[in-house]
C-alpha cells in the first residue's frame, strides 16, 4: 500500500488541527473556517489524493487515503493532534482512528457515519465527465452547461471550484475525475473496524441532513466508545458552508 505526499496549507499557532474536505472538494472549502481558528490552533488544510493539488493516482480507497494522512501527520507533528473531516474526509478520519488512534487527541466528523451509503453523486459525476472542456472559452460557459443537469446554483459553484486553467488554452479538472468515478463504490463503502476506537469523537451533523439518523447513533457508539453527537439547526450536509459561525463555535468548544 503506497502512500502519496499530500498538498497542504499550514497556518496559525497552537496545537495541531488537521482538516480534511469531502468528495470533489479541496482545502479551499475550509479556508474561512481555518481563518477563525488560527489564534488557537496550527491548522493544516489538506488536499486528499485525487483532489486539489495533491497527486493523482489510479487507486483510491479509505486505507490508502488514511495512509496518506497518517504519513503527513507523522512528518509534520510530534504530539497527538486534533483532526476534523467532512463527508468523505470524515470517513478518512475514521479509518485513521481505526489504524492508529494514538496519533489523535480528539476528532470531529462532520455529517457522515461509518456505514455504507447508497450514493447520490452519480448525476454530478456524469455531468462533469460529459463536458468537453476544450470547448470552454470562460468559466461561465461551464456553468451554463452544468445548468442542464444540475439546476442548483450552490452545487454548481462547488463543482466549478474544481475547474482550472490548462497549461495551454482551455480548462482542466483539478480533481482526478476518472479515478473518482472508477472508485466511487469504494468511496461509498463502509469503514471496517477490527476493534472499537477509544478516541473522543464528536459527530457534528446538519439538522436538515439525512446522512446521520438517530438510528445510527447506537451503531456509532458501538465502534466509538466516547462518541458525542451535536446537530446544527437549519444546516444541510455542507454544514460548514451553510452555518459557518456555528461550526466554528462547535470546533472551538470541543477542541478547546
Amino acid at each position: 500500500m503506497e502512500s502519496v505526499k499530500l498538498h497542504f496549507k499550514k497556518q496559525g499557532s497552537g496545537p495541531a488541527l488537521y482538516i480534511l474536505h469531502g468528495l470533489l472538494g479541496s482545502l479551499d472549502n475550509w479556508q474561512t473556517v481555518a481563518n477563525s481558528l488560527t489564534d488557537e490552533f496550527t491548522v493544516f488544510l489538506v488536499d486528499l489524493r485525487n483532489h486539489g493539488r495533491s497527486p493523482h493516482t489510479q487507486d483510491m480507497n479509505y486505507p490508502l487515503m488514511a495512509a496518506d494522512v497518517l504519513q503527513l501527520i507523522e512528518e509534520q507533528s510530534t504530539e497527538p493532534v486534533f483532526i476534523l473531516g467532512h463527508s468523505m474526509g470524515g470517513k478518512v478520519v475514521m479509518q485513521c482512528l481505526a489504524e492508529n488512534s494514538d496519533l489523535f487527541r480528539k476528532a470531529i466528523i462532520a455529517d457522515i457515519g461509518p456505514k455504507k451509503y447508497a450514493g447520490g453523486h452519480e448525476s454530478i459525476l456524469q455531468a462533469m465527465s460529459s463536458m468537453d472542456l476544450s470547448q470552454l472559452a470562460k468559466r461561465s460557459d461551464a456553468d451554463e452547461l452544468l445548468k442542464i443537469s444540475i439546476p442548483d446554483f450552490g452545487t454548481r459553484q462547488f463543482i466549478l471550484k474544481n475547474l482550472d486553467r490548462a497549461s495551454e488554452n482551455g480548462f482542466q479538472w483539478k480533481c482526478n475525475l476518472t479515478a473518482i468515478i472508477a472508485n466511487y463504490p469504494k468511496i461509498m463503502d463502509k469503514i471496517k473496524f477490527e476493534n472499537p476506537v477509544a478516541t473522543p469523537v464528536l459527530f457534528l451533523s446538519g439538522g436538515n441532513s439525512n446522512y446521520i439518523s438517530l438510528d445510527d447513533h447506537n451503531s456509532i457508539r458501538y465502534m466509538f466508545s466516547k462518541a458525542q453527537f451535536q446537530s446544527i439547526t437549519d444546516a444541510g450536509h455542507w454544514v460548514h458552508a451553510e452555518k459557518t459561525k456555528e461550526t466554528i463555535e462547535a470546533i472551538k468548544k470541543y477542541f478547546g
